[in-house]
């Protein structure tokens, strides 16, 4: 049987997002931490096929890890089986 404290810790998610000028960023992870990893693991990978069109702007382009001097990284945080109107859970 897994402890209400560990149950409640499983069934919870946590979206990482990183509004830039163009695009929304979004990671998914059960923790803050894996879901900004994956955030950022997105923007690598939106990054090198920018740079594999446009390798003149390598340092126009900043790399995952120089990001967040640019843009913020916001977190939301949602449980499993639940309903939310938009931030909000209502059930």
């Amino acid at each position: 049987m897994i402890p209400v404290a560990s149950a409640a810790a499983t069934s919870r998610f946590y979206v990482a997002e990183m509004i830039t000028h163009n695009f929304i960023f979004k990671g998914v992870g059960r923790q803050k931490e894996e879901a900004r990893a994956v955030l950022l693991e997105a923007w690598t990978a939106h990054r090198t096929a920018l740079l594999a069109q446009y390798p003149e702007r390598t340092d126009s382009i900043p790399a995952a890890d120089k990001m967040e001097d640019h843009f913020r990284i916001y977190y939301l945080e949602f449980d499993m089986d639940a309903g939310y109107r938009g931030n909000d859970r209502l059930v």
